[in-house]
């Protein structure tokens, strides 16, 4: 817009008179940008024609007594244009569909519109400068003809009448030094030379409280509890040029006169105002020192619409000193008619803090602002919202209208939701390394901006700091009656340790346009961002002063306008400028980094004790500068941790290079806990030209000490109950089995890679586990299923169905394999929904005698075991309370049913002869003959049954369960609790326990899982083994094994959840003796201790006391495996191997002993020389001392 001024002063013999005639040349062509030519937000549904605001500069001392105007004639620039109507305002914070429609009457009439030339909205003064506020309408629209007209000048014509009283009130408010600012606000600049020769008014101080010898640019207001906060600070910003004062609420309150204290201090301001206008340095920045409880807001009024607010704080109350902001004494203030004058002569700004820590926090930010320049000095980010659906409105759209402005020297960021690269994290992420200008648009409240909270502020740890601009609703308001003792996040913004320095928002809400970017809070910010880029206003008060004067014209004019114009705050200095970009800045990131254990176990898995190597990737962005002397530094490392290399410098890293090969050496602590650690990495470089510090940017290193396999979890989405089975189906490596709940098998390999799955053609309802024997004697292992569906069926390990039984139906739980009737091949046992125990054979024929009807469901899994002979039996607890014990043939015992009182819920297991099982309440031991010897109260039902070994390591068998409520057992064979149990672990389990030695006593372990699989272990007195439990969160376990997974001497556990399988890595060697190392005992589910297999329980030592059975090494075995047992006497010693059906294969030793320890090797034949099948067998100690068993597993490649 380019302006022609003629100044012609006509002066008579009567009165001084004036006359501005003024050209104003309009650029038709630049109809659109809002920057010059915005559109009234106040006509809604009226089409959205722009108008040129402008401010005219009246002599001095001069009142108008007539204004004109002339376009001249219009001419058609766009044809074919469909202009929008304008919309109805609506609140960032909430969203709703536009109802506003448009004004039929204009658009369907064939005449130009607006029909008004002009309108003169008043008077206003700035620093005792009269301004005419003026609209211009040069642009005209057709509706009817959808074509847009502009005229290409305007002429203005005032006249006006000098006018002593309007002279001398100039004289009092002028700053002349202030003059050369209307170039930026006024279309002519040239009349302000009238100001230069205006009389000097000579103010007296009010009180003894201003110095007139002693002027200060800035005055600081806090109460005296805090005066000596300030100190330091205000001696800082004397040093840099900003001279200023500290002075007190409670001085101010004795010394001058107000309706409140608000009014006190305002008048105080104005006071000291008045007295050093005329000085070398007038007064020009005011900081409030405090939030309102420490200086008081001045609640004012805003109305738009129905949405009124009485008391919308107003820092701009303290900035605008001449006019009155209660002119009708009704004490609302700065109503429509309350004489306000809106141009503020002073640049406010408040830091709304009340505690030290708070206040020490804005000062440091500020000053580390203000004394360094950083890589942070090049970053400008925006961010932008969804505003709205109906119609789909942006916050991007926005903020790309804003961003136009901000220099191309800038290294800029736009964060927008309508691109899909903003959300709360990526906005932390962005703040917490350091940014110079920040923009928002988008939803908020007085604890909610851009995603984040007031603990979530809190949380930011960013050592650069910069300013924030935001649209949103609230987040300034910092009026204890709204945000109350929690503060405001805007205030948190600024009393945080990170954050910003700045902060620029809204009090009340900020307004938006649905459909469009002509919102209310959108013409601030635009020309906030304006006046520091383009017009080089660069302190943070006065680019706030200037948005406000480039919309005084709407201000006056539209409500909307209006609140916008009062509810701005500035949380910061309002005498600091914005940095600008430094082409010579490096800009480092730590884009990638790595950990490694090549230094201790080298598996993958960092564990504690361990030395890790720590791998950084920096590289240097592309678009900026080398960076030099670059260094490393790290802290947050766990306690007790230890770096054992020194950090990587780099003498220089090129723009776009990239630095990967330096590690450091990290000494874990063998203390430490399992879970994420987080460590911080800190990159420090120099400036090229200066040597001094280009800002350190702090990353954040992560890694976890755990006992997770990094090759699980393996997840099929498919929910199951079943155990994982884990078998060398391959040949030699251990792979798992795993059944969902459809009844498709997996089967994953060691690097947790499902390479075959299969099911049957039908779908199943798989409730239970699948067990694992050899069923067509083949000698390879086959998978035994039991559906919901009624279908008992077996597959090899290719998925080929090698047995089928239907069953007139559902079955709920694990099949049970086991040679009931001695034919050398294993038959299948399952109990069925409707109370009947099914037998099937090898060829999915039932057995004679089956099934046994039992006359009630199952609520529990069933056992199969021997009670002193090599005959199998089965036993079965009921809904009802009956336990039965059934023999090969299906006969029910004598002795039996038991009736235990209430449902069998724990299911039975077999141990010395006997059984041990239990209800919702108790825990029973019951004989071969059916009597009860010994039963416990327990606090619940129990969790899969108990699992029997030697705990009390005296030669005894010992059980333990847990109950559903989390309280673990472990008990003699007379159910009396061992010392130290029962525990309450505190957590509820759906899976029983396993028994394992994993330390270096000879006493087993018990190890636990709850449902959501954290791993659980204690010791024979009821402690936790240190280091646990180990935590995780993957619901809905199922029954584990224990297991080398990985032959490497460790044991890992092999557990299920609801869509997979978990791996979790003990980190305790597989030494010990197992003694209950799966589900059920061992992959036939038997539930018994006589017949109890695993998977992986190597012992190479001999025992240490007594009469003992050592486990035999290696287990499991493919060619052959040691066997060690002890005397204690000299005697007849004696070694068998059985088969499962308890058929003798081979006797190694029967000849007399010495007392002592002693070995023998078996080379997997039989007394016959073959070589036996692939399998589990017992071998069995005998002597005068007693007889003892353990299991050992031939695994041996086809």
């Amino acid at each position: 817009m380019k302006k022609y001024v003629f100044l012609i002063m006509l002066i008579s013999v009567i009165a001084s008179l004036a006359a501005l005639e003024l050209q104003i040349d309009i650029n038709a062509n630049a109809w659109q940008d809002r920057a010059l030519y915005p559109v009234r937000t106040d006509l809604a549904g009226e089409p959205a024609v722009p108008f040129l605001p402008v401010k005219v500069i009246l002599p001095y001392g001069h009142k108008i007594e007539s204004l004109s105007l002339e376009l001249e004639p219009v001419r058609q620039t766009r044809s074919g244009l469909t202009l929008d109507y304008i919309r109805e305002p609506q609140p960032s914070s909430r969203p709703a569909a536009d109802l506003t429609t448009r004004s039929e009457a204009i658009y369907r009439s064939n005449s130009l519109y607006p029909a008004l030339d002009h309108e003169y909205l008043g008077t206003q003064y700035y620093r005792g400068v009269a301004l005419a506020i003026i609209n211009i309408y040069p642009f005209k629209y057709n509706p009817v003809e959808r074509s847009l007209y502009a005229s290409g000048r305007a002429n203005i014509r005032i006249n006006t009448i000098y006018d002593a009283t309007e002279a001398d009130y100039q004289a009092r408010y002028l700053n002349r030094s202030a003059l050369s600012e209307l170039t930026d606000i006024c279309v002519n600049p040239e009349t302000a030379a009238t100001y230069r020769g205006a009389s000097s008014y000579r103010h007296s101080p009010q009180s003894r409280l201003i110095d007139l010898s002693s002027p200060r640019k800035m005055i600081i207001i806090t109460d005296p509890s805090r005066t000596s906060w300030f100190t330091e600070y205000s001696a800082w910003r004397s040093d840099r040029g900003i001279s200023n004062a500290i002075f007190t609420t409670t001085d101010i309150y004795s010394n001058y006169q107000g309706i409140d204290n608000a009014e006190k201090v305002r008048n105080f301001i104005n006071d000291a105002y008045l007295s050093w206008i005329d000085t070398a340095t007038p007064l020009e920045y005011v900081i409030l020192g405090g939030d309102d409880e420490v200086v008081p807001e001045r609640g004012a009024y805003g109305a738009v619409g129905s949405t009124i607010d009485n008391r919308m704080p107003v820092d701009l109350y303290y900035g605008c000193l001449d006019g009155n902001w209660n002119a009708n004494n009704n004490n609302i203030w700065g109503e429509n008619n309350d004489n306000v004058d809106m141009i503020p002569e002073l640049h406010v700004g408040r830091f709304p803090a009340e505690s030290l820590p708070e206040f020490n926090n804005i000062f440091r930010k500020i000053r580390y602002y203000v004394d360094n320049d950083t890589y942070s000095n090049n970053i400008a980010m925006m961010y932008g919202e969804n505003l709205n659906n109906n119609p789909l409105t942006w916050g991007g759209d926005y903020k790309d209208d804003v961003a136009q402005y901000i220099p191309d020297t800038y290294y800029l960021e736009t964060h927008y939701q309508r691109d899909g690269t903003y959300n709360e994290n990526i906005v932390w992420n962005t703040i917490n390394q350091g940014v110079n200008v920040m923009n928002h648009m988008g939803h908020a409240n007085e604890f909610f901006l851009m995603g984040q909270g007031n603990n979530t502020i809190e949380a930011l740890q960013n050592t650069e700091y910069g300013f924030l601009y935001s649209q949103g609703c609230y987040p300034a308001a910092f009026d204890q009656r709204t945000s109350g003792d929690s503060e405001a996040i805007g205030e948190h913004l600024l009393t945080a340790n990170g954050a910003v320095m700045a902060f620029i928002g809204n009090t009340r809400y900020g307004w938006y346009m649905p459909g469009s970017i002509d919102g209310a809070s959108q013409f601030y910010d635009r020309q906030y961002f304006i006046g520091l880029y383009n017009n080089a206003i660069l302190e943070l008060g006065k680019a706030l002063t200037f948005s406000r004067l480039q919309n005084l014209n709407a201000a006056m004019q539209s409500d909307v306008m209006r609140w916008c114009y009062f509810e701005q705050v500035l949380f910061g200095d309002p005498s600091v400028s914005v940095k600008f970009p430094d082409a010579a800045m490096p800009y480092l990131s730590l884009t990638d980094y790595s950990f490694t254990d090549e230094e201790g176990d080298n598996d993958g898995i960092l564990n504690p004790g361990e030395i890790i190597r720590f791998y950084p990737e920096i590289t240097n962005h592309a678009d900026w500068n080398t960076a030099y002397n670059v260094t490393l530094q790290i802290s947050g490392l766990p306690a007790g941790s230890q770096i054992l290399s020194g950090c990587p410098t780099f003498a220089s890293i090129a723009p776009g290079e990239t630095v990967n090969s330096s590690y450091v050496s990290i000494q874990l602590p063998q203390n430490m806990n399992f879970g994420n650690y987080s460590i911080k990495i800190t990159i420090h470089a120099s400036h090229p030209q200066t040597q001094l510090p280009v800002g350190s940017r702090v990353f954040e290193a992560g890694f976890e000490i755990t006992l997770m396999d990094n090759r699980f979890p393996w997840d099929c989405q498919i929910g199951s109950k079943s155990a994982p089975i884990v078998y060398p189906f391959g040949g030699e490596e251990l792979e798992i089995s795993y059944l969902d709940s459809y009844g498709r098998n997996y089967l994953i390999n060691s690097e947790g890679v499902d390479y075959l799955d299969f099911a049957p053609d039908a779908q199943q309802n798989i409730m239970r586990s699948s067990a694992l024997g050899m069923i067509d004697g083949d000698n390879l292992p086959d998978i035994v299923v039991a559906s919901r569906t009624g279908l008992i069926y077996a597959t090899n390990k290719l998925g080929s169905i090698i047995m089928q039984y239907q069953a007139p139906t559902s079955f709920l739980f694990t099949p049970v394999l086991a040679d009931l009737n001695g034919d050398s091949s294993l038959d299948v046992i399952a109990g069925g929904l409707d109370g009947k125990i099914y037998a099937v054979n090898a060829s999915g024929n039932l057995l004679p005698g089956f099934p046994v009807d039992l006359g009630s469901t199952f609520q529990s899994e069933i056992a199969v075991g021997s009670f002193g002979s090599p005959s199998l039996d089965i036993v079965a607890g009921t809904v009802n309370g009956m336990l039965y014990r059934i023999s090969s043939q299906g006969a029910i015992r004598t002795g039996f049913p038991v009736n235990l009182g209430s449902p069998v819920t724990g299911s039975p297991g077999i141990v010395e002869s006997a059984i041990i099982a239990g209800t919702g309440s108790q825990v029973y031991r019951i004989e071969a003959d059916g009597s009860i010897s010994a039963q416990q109260p327990i606090a619940a039902s129990m969790s899969g049954g108990a699992v029997f070994g030697d705990i009390a390591y005296n030669d005894k068998t010992d059980l333990a369960f847990v109950t559903l409520n989390g309280m673990l057992y472990a008990m003699d064979s007379e159910l009396n609790n061992i010392p130290g149990f029962p525990v309450n672990t505190g957590v509820n389990f759906n899976c029983p326990p396993l028994l394992a030695n994993l330390d270096n006593d000879p006493r087993p372990e018990i190890i636990l899982h709850s449902y959501i699989n954290s791993v659980f272990i204690y010791d024979h007195s009821g402690a936790s083994l240190e280091g646990f439990p180990f935590v995780t969160s993957y619901n809905g376990a199922t029954p584990a094994t224990l297991v080398d997974f990985d032959d490497n001497g460790y044991y890992k556990l092999v557990a299920g959840y609801s869509t997979g399988v978990l791996v979790v890595n003990l980190r305790k060697p597989a030494e010990g003796t197992g003694q209950w190392m799966t589900y059920r005992g061992g992959l036939m589910r038997q539930g018994s201790y006589e017949y109890a297999g695993f998977v992986s329980s190597d012992d190479p030592n001999t025992p240490e006391a007594g009469f003992a059975l050592a486990q035999n090494y290696p287990n499991p075995f493919a060619a052959s495996t040691t066997i060690s047992y002890k005397l204690s006497s000299a005697g007849n010693a004696r070694i068998d191997i059985f088969n499962l059906r308890g058929q003798l294969v081979r006797s190694l030793v029967n000849s007399a002993k010495a007392a002592g320890t002693h070995t023998i090797e078996w080379d997997g034949k039989d007394s016959n020389g073959s070589r036996v099948a692939n399998g589990i067998y017992m071998y069995r100690l005998s002597s005068p001392e007693g007889t003892l068993f353990r299991k050992m597993l031939m695994i041996r490649g086809e």
